[in-house]
């Protein structure tokens, strides 16, 4: 999806279903735009009697050009609890350990902390 311009959504968030199946939360520019994005869209886009079935949420990164490249996992991000993605106490969940991070900038020298 890159094409060396700015504004490319080289990073999503994709829900895995059980038994089989995805669904796309979200896309973004940046790993952090996308950590930040993504448990909002848990409440838009998993519908209620799929919640159950999610096994994990992939962070992927697009690598190779636009007309020919693939989705690459970087890591998990953790599942939201609740439909709206807000953890108990009504604060958002927490996506990301440090350790996370420091891995996730050792595969590309580039990701941006929070």
């Amino acid at each position: 999806m890159s094409s060396g311009s700015s504004g490319a959504q080289d990073w999503r968030a994709v829900a895995s279903l059980n038994p089989n199946g995805e669904r796309l939360l979200c896309v973004g520019e940046s790993s952090s735009q996308v950590r930040a994005a993504y448990t909002g869209a848990w409440g838009e886009v998993i519908r209620d009697e799929d919640r159950p079935n999610v096994r994990t949420i992939s962070l992927q990164r697009w690598t190779g050009q636009f007309w020919s490249g693939q989705w690459e996992h970087q890591m998990y991000l953790a599942v939201p609890t609740t439909r709206t993605g807000k953890g108990i106490g009504g604060e958002a969940t927490d996506v990301e350990e440090e350790e996370d991070e420091e891995a996730l900038e050792g595969t590309n020298g580039k990701a941006k902390k929070k």
